[in-house]
């Protein structure tokens, strides 16, 4: 069975297991295909200094799929949070003489430091004395990616030069949902007409932790509004209009943009959105929305699949960045004969807080539906008429925990054709949904 499973990185990564076994099981072929929106963490360091896109996902992936432990641990490597220490062990990693490589092949390591000397070449090129790239909490796998990125001119090409440097299964492929060197930021349309901008915005924001503001001599102050507010002194607003310049992308970008995501707590899990998430729009640094086409291999990987799995993870962040793509969304609604596998998540996020277990579905359909139709306007050129879509267009089976949170009653989803299959647990285990995949495949005969 030709699998592509469509997801975000962290929580997907728990499920790799199951994945690889129907593969291997079925000698099939398996592709993973991820976003590059995600601009929280270390990824903001890489996003404000060098520009490009967001690989954190991608590299999280690649890592769980990487079959030589060395390289494995390298790439998941991180360098501490002391910014002099993370400096430090960064020269070392470069130099060669950091204990990480002791176990490294030298073969291995040479190639490996390449990409790091370069990488940190271009970091040297790139930022001044006064606010250079900050190493602490860097992942050395995003640096390694990074560097092959601009080494070789393209992303798909550096993801496919870390997968053999890892030893990856050559059946098994990592592709990014749009094959770019520059940078795609997301904003999510809000029900009160609201927009919020960047990915970590959207799923996470975050509070600075006031010890780590490295203005000593500024005044600051949390309002009950909950932000923080600073009052500058001229030194400040003068290295503000220096870093206006630093960052990577050019002439302009959003405010909202700009802010760093390295240094910062997540605010308490219950915080909720101030209205539901209408719509997700892919947006250019003055904000203006764009419309980027799906990676061409990723169209290949889902024109020949027999299953497409939109898997667990942030649904608004991870998932529909993906299936926003108009090409993709087209494909998919093309692939008549295709199993597409929806697995429902186990609980509640500040994403989905406000949908019950029929809207979750429907958002992911309309996003899917809104795409196709202005994908095929814009083909033709002309108003498409007698187009009638159904829900299974997009998704003919829904995977759901019964002792999760988002509550199911398999009757809404009967009556438009969608099978529903409850798993008796309260979190996905890699053998049950594998056995409950299998039997998906087994019903529709793609085994």
């Amino acid at each position: 069975m030709k699998l592509v499973v469509f997801s975000g990185g962290t929580a997907t990564n728990s499920l790799t297991p199951c994945f690889s076994k129907i593969s291997y099981e079925q000698r099939g072929e398996l592709t993973y295909v991820l976003p590059v929106s995600d601009n929280g963490g270390s990824t903001s360091e890489i996003l404000r200094v060098v520009g490009g896109p967001a690989i954190g996902d991608l590299r999280s992936r690649i890592v769980r799929l990487v079959t030589d432990p060395q390289v494995a641990e390298l790439l998941s490597y991180r360098l501490p949070n002391n910014q002099n220490e993370a400096k430090q062990g960064w020269n070392w990693i470069v130099e060669g003489s950091h204990p990480i490589w002791r176990n490294v092949p030298t073969e291995v390591k040479e190639i490996c430091r390449a990409f790091f000397i370069h990488i940190n070449s271009e970091l040297l090129k790139r930022t001044k004395v006064s606010n250079p790239f900050r190493f602490e909490k860097a992942s050395i796998g995003n640096l390694f990616l990074t560097g092959a990125r601009l080494f070789l001119g393209s992303l798909d090409a550096s993801i496919e030069l870390m997968m053999r440097v890892g030893r990856c299964d050559p059946q098994v492929h990592v592709i990014p949902c749009i094959n770019t060197n520059h940078t795609h930021h997301i904003a999510a349309l809000l029900a009160n007409d609201e927009v919020i901008t960047g990915q970590s915005q959207i799923s996470h924001p975050s509070r600075p932790k006031l010890a780590m503001d490295h203005r000593a001599n500024s005044v600051t102050d949390i309002t009950r509004d909950g932000f923080v507010h600073l009052e500058l002194t001229e030194d400040d607003k003068l290295e503000e209009e220096e870093e206006e310049e630093e960052f990577a992308n050019p002439l302009y970008i959003l405010p909202e943009l700009k802010n760093s995501q390295l240094h910062f707590e997540k605010i308490d899990v219950d915080d909720t959105l101030p209205a539901p998430i209408k719509n997700l729009l892919y947006i250019n640094p003055y904000g203006e929305e764009i419309k980027p086409m799906g990676n061409s291999r990723a169209i290949s990987k889902i024109k020949n699949a027999d299953m497409i799995v939109y898997s667990i993870g942030s649904l608004v962040t991870s998932l529909l960045p993906i299936v926003v793509l108009g090409n993709i969304a087209d494909v998919i609604l093309e692939s008549k004969h295709t199993r597409k596998v929806l697995l429902l998540n186990n609980k509640y996020d500040r994403e989905t807080s406000w949908l019950d277990g029929v809207k979750y579905v429907q958002l992911v359909i309309d996003t899917m539906t809104r795409a196709a139709i202005k994908y095929k306007k814009s083909k033709s050129n002309r108003p498409i008429a007698g187009l009638q879509l159904y829900w299974t267009d997009f998704i003919t089976d829904l995977v759901y925990l019964k002792h999760g949170e988002i509550a199911i009653h398999e009757d809404d989803f009967a009556k438009r054709g969608i099978e529903c299959h409850g798993i008796k647990s309260q979190q996905f285990e890699n053998d049950q949904l594998a056995d409950v995949l299998k039997k998906i495949g087994q019903k529709r005969g793609l085994e």
